[in-house]
């Protein structure tokens, strides 16, 4: 192996070049049955993309890295690429016996070492999952009764003669298994949001059970204490809903509302991740993700967006002690739960 890359201890990115701005890089994930994870990393013309798949799942412990082969067959030469624990899973559940694979993957897509790249990448994203044939939803393995709250919710999505919600008797283990589903650590991440509304359709995998998102988005009454666990579901049908009204500065301002007390590894992506979902509008939000920019220069820049829409209600969204420096006192402080 030649070349290593680790986006945490900055080492060489073993991907192709973008040529141009409409560029992305698809991963072709190569076939096998061995531990070892092999792909490739073509990169394509975003308008004339083969079929691919887009991959919608939590990065996991940053410094909990595997590595994984990047074959190049152009320059005959392969490089390792360190992919954590949560990735490296999600590929050998999705990699077939005997074809490949076209995925695209943020982690391995995206030259994460590139800020210039990944400022233009987040502004493609829309696009990236809208065209992807599939969006898959990767929950992670099996653990605390997954199987039985899959089987579950898929029965109440398509309720049949032969298999009723009597075979399921309200049990603490139903309700633990459901609770356990649903603070997987995918349902908290802002991210998600707009890779799963901007889907045509969109199959979750939970070792190796799948359900179709939709069936999960029907089960977004069941109601137990937790509020939060309902919210995502929530979230996603309400962001489809802002999307048709076509308020933007509204819109934005809702969503990041019922959001805030969703996770981001980077407090910037707290807004950032919110905006692919409204450039489908014939309005655009005046914000272009800068990964340079300070915290509160991006939450200040959103704020003064968002004023002449919004006015003196910006104001409730002003909670608490902000411990981001520089913050102005009218500006939300996001990140705050």
């Amino acid at each position: 192996m030649a070349n290593c890359y680790d986006a945490v201890n900055g080492q060489k990115y073993p991907g192709p070049s973008l040529p141009t701005l409409n560029h992305i890089r698809l991963v072709s994930l190569l076939p096998g049955s061995t531990n070892t994870i092999t792909c490739e990393l073509i990169t394509v013309d975003i308008d004339s993309a083969p079929k691919y798949e887009a991959l919608s799942y939590t990065w996991g412990n940053a410094f909990d890295r595997q590595a994984i082969r990047i074959q190049n067959t152009v320059l005959q030469q392969s490089a390792e690429l360190l992919a954590t624990s949560n990735c490296l899973s999600a590929l050998r559940r999705l990699r077939y016996r005997d074809q490949s694979r076209m995925l695209w993957i943020d982690s391995l897509s995206i030259n994460q070492l590139d800020v210039s790249e990944k400022n233009h990448q987040i502004t493609l994203m829309s696009k990236i999952f809208s065209q992807a044939a599939n969006v898959i939803i990767y929950l992670g393995e099996p653990a605390d009764n997954s199987d039985l709250a899959i089987e579950f919710i898929t029965e109440c999505d398509n309720p049949s003669t032969e298999t009723t919600s009597l075979s399921y008797p309200n049990t603490e283990l139903l309700t633990g298994a459901l609770y356990s589903f649903f603070h997987r650590p995918w349902f908290t991440r802002v991210w998600v949001i707009q890779e799963v509304v901007l889907s045509n359709t969109a199959l979750a995998y939970c070792g190796e059970k799948t359900i179709p998102w939709s069936a999960i988005q029907s089960f977004k009454d069941w109601n137990i204490a937790s509020r939060r666990l309902q919210q995502l579901p929530f979230i996603i049908s309400a962001s489809k809903e802002s999307l048709i009204k076509g308020n933007v500065e509204s819109s934005i301002f809702t969503a990041l509302n019922r959001t805030r007390h969703c996770d981001a590894t980077n407090q910037r992506d707290k807004v950032y991740a919110l905006l692919p979902l409204f450039q489908s509008l014939s309005k655009q939000f005046n914000i272009i993700p800068k990964y340079g920019d300070t915290v509160a220069k991006v939450y200040t820049d959103c704020a003064i967006a968002l004023l002449p829409e919004c006015g003196f209600k910006l104001l409730s969204a002003v909670q608490g002690k902000s411990s981001i420096g520089n913050l102005p006192s009218w500006v939300p402080d996001w990140s705050i739960p």
